[in-house]
């Protein structure tokens, strides 16, 4: 009994010779995480409220996001550009809130003086720096020339000469070589980032055509019996001389029908082409004016698109309104349609006069 005793006083004491090292164990661990949480705070705090670069201004700066950049890459970046004074609370702050995986590449444009936290709400929110553009349906390759170096994002002469380039797009098949890409640069809002090139406006265009003439549309198009490419042209006169979409369907039907009659377009859209601006009334000597785009005089379709159609113009001669129709004429906003030349004649004196 008294051995027995012994030993469990020699192991109570064992065992209180290791409570202190235990103790001390985890205060210091204690410590350490405690140390630990009061770092991450003050950074938290420190890149929330306090830190900024050390350039104040407020003139805006390029910042360049490439596809690859890891997030230390990134916060060296913006340390050498001025954007931040030292790049350690931005990846602790990065860490903590799970964004290190979030930002997205692009161009950005940033002040001096934004607050790490705002930079990262900018890279991660993917707000890229753009410009909006919202070009016409109908404008031809010149009215977006225009259109682009006005509000100066490009020059006129490149974008024409992008638009003369080949681009591989399998809807491109039947223009000819020669032909430059009127009509099918497709008329629509949209996004560009900052030094965006004439090419580039040019790819997104045909990118957006693309996406809208459906798998489907093209199968509906070849029941038309025309090429995509002189649907695309018989669309563009289709958006220059209607503009509501129960008349384009109409109007695509009389002059489909026209063309299978052999009988001339007799198109003012083409003569208004030719003269590169929009007369309500042609003179006759207007109308006989010698050019391949000119269908008073020429029987068919004009040598190519004479402007960049909508969706629904192209969509009109796809699946036209085919009836006895054979002319129209425009008055006030109001189409009137006669099945023979001497109604048409009769309408012309009646509103047009």
């Amino acid at each position: 009994m008294l051995n027995h005793k012994l030993q469990l006083k020699e192991s109570d004491q064992g065992k209180s010779k290791k409570k202190p090292y235990v103790i001390i164990g985890l205060s210091v661990f204690v410590v350490i995480v405690a140390i630990g949480l009061v770092c991450l705070l003050g950074s938290y705090l420190y890149l929330n409220h306090y830190m900024t670069a050390k350039n104040t201004t407020k003139t805006e700066k390029a910042f360049i996001i490439k596809e690859g950049d890891g997030v230390r890459q990134i916060s060296k970046n913006l340390q050498q550009a001025g954007l931040i004074s030292t790049d350690w609370p931005l990846l602790i702050y990065l860490k903590m809130n799970g964004l290190s995986g979030k930002i997205i590449a692009g161009e950005y444009s940033i002040t001096p003086e934004s607050t790490p936290r705002k930079i990262v709400e900018i890279i991660t929110g993917g707000k890229v720096s753009t410009d909006k553009i919202t070009i016409q349906e109908g404008w031809t390759n010149n009215q977006i020339g225009d259109y682009l170096e006005k509000k100066k994002i490009v020059s006129k002469a490149a974008f024409l000469t992008a638009a003369k380039k080949n681009y591989d797009y399998d809807f491109l098949k039947d223009k000819p070589a020669n032909a430059d890409l009127e009509g099918f640069l497709f008329p629509d809002t949209y996004q560009l980032p900052t030094k965006v090139t004439a090419d580039q406006i040019v790819e997104m265009m045909l990118k957006n055509f693309d996406n809208k003439l459906t798998p489907q549309l093209r199968k509906d198009a070849e029941k038309t019996g025309l090429n995509l490419y002189q649907v695309v042209t018989l669309a563009s006169i289709v958006e220059r001389e209607v503009a509501k979409p129960e008349d384009r369907k109409l109007v695509a039907g009389i002059f489909l029908s026209r063309l299978r009659e052999g009988m001339a377009l007799e198109s003012c859209a083409t003569i208004q082409y030719i003269l590169g601006e929009n007369k309500e009334q042609l003179t006759y000597d207007e109308t006989r004016i010698p050019s391949p785009y000119n269908t008073y005089l020429n029987p068919g379709l004009p040598l190519g698109p004479i402007g960049n159609p909508g969706i629904d113009s192209i969509e009109a001669v796809i699946f036209p309104e085919i009836t006895e129709y054979r002319y129209f004429l425009s008055a006030d906003g109001v189409t009137y349609f006669s099945k023979t030349f001497n109604e048409h004649e009769g309408k012309k004196v009646k509103y047009l006069q």
